[in-house]
């Protein structure tokens, strides 16, 4: 009786396994993310936002691509917001160039 008990166990666990895993794959599936990033030139004041969204196994696709984006601009001199200096964000705040959220 106790080999029968055993079995019975090793099987319902095997399902919990199962089911879990199950749920995990279908969320990661359905899952959606939107990504946002915004630039401004210290020099110009110019801005920039690079933006993108996915739905499913496209979401982390969507982070690579707004994280491409930000390189280029960063690349030409843009910085993210929220990773100006003091000294950069007081002279845009002076200038009146600092955007509004």
């Amino acid at each position: 009786m106790q080999y029968t008990e055993a079995i019975q166990m090793k099987k319902m666990s095997a399902r919990g396994i199962y089911r879990l895993s199950l749920v995990i794959i279908l969320v990661t599936m359905v899952a959606c993310s939107t990504h946002e990033i915004k630039l401004i030139n210290p020099q110009s004041g110019a801005t920039a936002q690079c933006s993108a969204s996915g739905y499913g196994l496209g979401a982390s696709l969507g982070e690579g691509f707004a994280g491409g984006c930000s390189r280029s601009y960063e690349d030409r001199g843009y910085v993210r917001l929220d990773r100006l200096t003091p000294d950069e964000r007081a002279s845009l705040e002076r200038r009146g160039l600092l955007p509004k959220d």
